[in-house]
């Protein structure tokens, strides 16, 4: 005789279709990354508010393109590390993301709208989307990390979703409204003139936008942060990873 389709062991989730993998270290090496791009967005912020006075010395003529170059290295040398860290945060977050995929397959979480490679793309590419394809992601990833549906139950795509997941998505929404009122002007290339200018306007004119942008900078980091910590606890008590 043999058991039922769907059938689990008790204790044996992994026998559905294969062997779990682990995300418990992954999970905090994220946390740990998403904290310290948290700390340089702060700071970030902190040095912007600062440079105002010095914008308005540059517009006016007080000071030349090489003193205000001088002043905002520290903003550079922020910006450098926020990058530097953002790629090994996007290294470990694929890697998370494609072993929680393939962790769904064993708990019969089918059919995906997100395989494992999906994921991978999603990560790179999602920002051209505006985030709207990692909001669709990470909704199916926290409805099949549930713990308390069954190992094959089809109902486990009607399960409810975390206000983190949307929220996340609204930040990220509004975050690119701002960029766009601020001319999307980036950190690279400050000695060049027309970015001193660029940079010194943004900060003299625009500087309720430039505040708006890195408190939601930071608002979004916080909420990812705190997806990140759930839905790796929840995907964890879902495979039994002590």
């Amino acid at each position: 005789m043999t058991p039922p389709p769907g059938y689990v062991a008790y204790g044996g989730y992994g026998a559905v279709n294969g062997s779990f993998q682990k995300i418990g270290g992954l999970t905090k090496w994220l946390v740990v990354l998403l904290g310290v791009s948290l700390v340089a967005q702060v700071i970030s912020l902190l040095v912007q508010l600062t440079l105002r006075s010095k914008a308005a010395d540059y517009l006016n003529s007080n000071i030349s393109s090489s003193e205000f170059t001088d002043n905002v290295a520290l903003y550079g040398l922020v910006a450098l590390l926020a990058a530097g860290v953002g790629i090994g945060q996007l290294v470990v977050l694929i890697i998370w993301t494609f072993r929680m995929a393939k962790n769904h397959l064993v708990l019969g979480r089918v059919p995906q709208s997100f395989s494992a490679g999906a994921t991978i793309a999603i990560n790179i590419l999602g920002g051209c989307t505006l985030g709207i394809l990692n909001f669709f992601m990470w909704r199916e990833m926290w409805r099949a990390s549930d713990p308390d549906t069954a190992a094959g139950d089809p109902s486990w795509k009607q399960r409810a979703v975390s206000p983190l997941v949307a929220i996340q998505l609204a930040v990220t929404l509004a975050s690119v409204v701002l960029g766009i009122g601020l001319g999307l002007s980036g950190i690279g290339g400050i000695g060049t003139r027309a970015n001193n200018d660029d940079l010194a306007k943004n900060l003299d004119d625009k500087l309720g936008l430039v505040i708006g942008s890195g408190v939601l900078a930071i608002g979004g980091a916080v909420v990812f942060i705190m997806l990140v910590r759930q839905l790796g606890a929840r995907h964890m008590k879902a495979t039994r990873e002590a």
